[in-house]
């Protein structure tokens, strides 16, 4: 059986190693599985949305500017991450100490407002206010510049980019077939990097996949295709015979990683502020990613100097610190989605595109990937088993991209 991923980003990866380890293909073990993953870019991900990320967990800290769907999607990532990452022999970071949100004065109506916010519509979950006394026990060097905070305990964050080193290494391992204490379940990945997809036509018993590498165009039918382009799916970057997404967008991101040595974060900070959500994430050893712009643009060139001066601003004016750190990088990425922000799965006979996660990629998509192995098992099974998260992502019927409707019809 042959099987290709397009997308070699975060949905990508763990796609691909799941199905390496073939635990959804039970079934049909009595045949083996190669995975093609078409790679756009080379192994180290550098420009992809999920290398440009922060990697919070932060559930709560995002309800005020998405679905409720996401948030418990979040919640139960949350449950699913280190059984994930506990799966991976590279060392991985991972972090649920809580989460804190500050605002400065002038700023305090919209923190009332995110305050009221989680009591009335989360009202089971555990929220703490703090006092300077108690922030000042919590987070000594945030006490020092604000009077009260907001404490979630249960938010948490991961290392995006040691994560994506994890997975490509993992993959690797694993994806030699047959090696005895790699990979006993006989399936065989063949990673495909610098590779442009430039067509993708589906039929009900299989598709085509035609592909640029060295110059030279190639073409090679799979019984099933996961799209997980991200942004390279959208009507601008994807050809209309490389099954582009209707309705989806770029959205642009940017975010600084600092190194501070002198300043002593232990978890992540979301600060208030009129135009974006911002954060600063400790990352260890003095690290820190500061973040991020929320821009309706495609543009991934370099970051803007209103940008820059409103992120360095902000970490200046949590902790003065910040005056002192090293810039080590400043990121500019765009990331995927439908006009609603939800994440959508697709199924179109044996194409299943996998899209739309927003800024909300690590939060969901332990979710996202269970999501999708069990529509691909009820696929590759002829079965018609309950998918596990009909409730919070449904399964969405392609939509034509030449009608003028942007909207997806869910089927439940």
């Amino acid at each position: 059986m042959n099987i290709a991923i397009v997308g070699a980003g975060l949905m990508g990866r763990l796609l691909a190693l799941s199905l390496l380890r073939g635990e959804q293909l039970r079934q049909k073990q009595s045949q083996n599985v190669t995975i093609t993953l078409f790679d756009k870019d080379n192994r180290l991900a550098h420009n992809s949305a999920a290398y440009a990320a922060a990697g919070l967990l932060t559930p709560l800290g995002e309800s005020l500017h998405c679905q409720p769907n996401i948030v418990s999607m979040g919640f139960e990532s949350l449950r699913l991450w280190p059984t994930l990452l506990d799966s991976l022999d590279e060392y991985t970071f991972f972090q649920q100490t809580g989460a804190i949100m500050v605002s400065h004065e002038q700023d305090k109506g919209d923190y009332q407002r995110f305050v009221r916010h989680l009591s009335n519509n989360y009202p089971e979950q555990e929220l703490h206010s703090l006092n300077r006394a108690e922030l000042l026990e919590l987070e000594p060097e945030i006490g020092r510049s604000f009077n009260q905070a907001l404490y979630l305990p249960q938010e948490g964050q991961l290392g995006n980019r040691r994560l994506l080193v994890a997975l490509r290494k993992q993959l690797e391992k694993e994806g030699q077939q047959a090696v005895p204490g790699n990979n006993s379940s006989g399936n065989q990945l063949k990673w495909l990097t610098e590779c442009e997809v430039v067509e993708i036509n589906s039929s009900e018993k299989s598709s085509t996949v035609a592909y640029l590498q060295n110059g030279a165009k190639h073409s090679q039918k799979f019984d099933l295709v996961i799209d997980c382009r991200g942004t390279g799916a959208t009507s601008k970057n994807s050809h209309s015979s490389c099954a582009p997404l209707a309705d989806l967008r770029s959205v642009r991101g940017e975010l600084f990683q600092l190194f501070a040595p002198d300043v002593n974060i232990s978890r992540p900070v979301r600060l208030m502020h009129p135009r974006y959500q911002l954060y600063i994430a400790p990352k260890g050893k003095g690290f820190y990613v500061v973040g991020a712009t929320e821009i309706e643009s495609d543009d991934n060139s370099p970051m803007t100097v209103r940008s820059a001066m409103e992120l360095l601003s902000a970490a200046y004016s949590v902790h003065p610190g910040f005056a002192e750190a090293n810039i080590r990088q400043h990121v500019s990425q765009c990331r995927p989605a439908f006009s609603d922000n939800q994440p959508k799965i697709t199924v179109q006979d044996s194409l299943i595109q996998v899209n739309g996660l927003f800024r909300h990629g690590f939060l969901i998509a332990p979710v996202v990937l269970a999501q999708t192995l069990a529509i691909i098992a009820n696929l590759l099974n002829s079965s018609n088993s309950t998918l596990p998260y009909a409730d919070l992502l449904p399964v969405a019927k392609p939509v034509d991209i030449n009608k003028k409707e942007s909207s997806y019809e869910h089927s439940y």
